[in-house]
């Protein structure tokens, strides 16, 4: 088990798989005994991408002082943002979701892209803002290209790699959850559109 916390920033537009990644990312962190806290955007939301992250920063840099993994499924746009966030959260690690707009439009549950889209709708430039791809993250998930189980053992591979996570404490990604759990995971898989 890590003896010191880290963060796991997940990065991508809005439903590149942000929340569903952060979801299993701390449930297989916990099923290897390592203490983790899931923060996700939905908690941090607001007019301000910039201070929304910060906050999130804040809440993650307590958590990693008591030396819990903390894993955030947030967008935080801007480069210069996320430079800022890995000064501030010693051990980071930039996990960027990359998937086509029209895959994140077709697997949007929330509605938000047919929102934006509909006549009299804020736009696609509102909606998406100027989000700035990471040039060179810890880990890049082709969420487009990739089920979140194969995203799951990327960033475990990485963790294990980094020193992070025991490399005995790798697990198989399809070995995590319980029964109940992984019927609940291709529910929303289904909900979303991988499957």
């Amino acid at each position: 088990m890590s003896r010191t916390g880290f963060t796991v920033w997940l990065t991508g537009p809005p439903a590149s798989g942000k929340t569903t990644l952060s979801r299993l990312l701390t449930r297989a962190l916990k099923a290897l005994g390592v203490p983790a806290l899931c923060l996700e955007e939905a908690e941090f939301s607001g007019p301000d991408p910039a201070g929304a992250a910060r906050q999130a920063a804040g809440a993650a840099a307590q958590a990693v002082r008591s030396g819990t993994a903390c894993v955030v499924g947030l967008a935080a746009p801007f480069a210069a943002l996320r430079r800022e966030l890995r000064a501030e959260l010693g051990e980071y690690v930039e996990v960027h979701l990359d998937c086509p707009l029209e895959q994140r439009i077709n697997r949007d549950h929330e509605g938000r892209y047919a929102a934006a889209l509909a006549p009299g709708g804020i736009g696609l430039a509102a909606l998406e803002g100027p989000y700035q791809p990471p040039a060179d993250p810890e880990v890049r998930c082709p969420t487009g290209q990739e089920g979140p189980g194969e995203s799951l053992g990327r960033v475990l591979a990485y963790l294990s790699e980094a020193g992070l996570i025991e490399p005995s404490q790798e697990a198989d990604p399809g070995e995590v959850y319980s029964d109940q759990e992984e019927a609940e995971v291709v529910a929303r898989l289904k909900d979303l559109g991988y499957l």
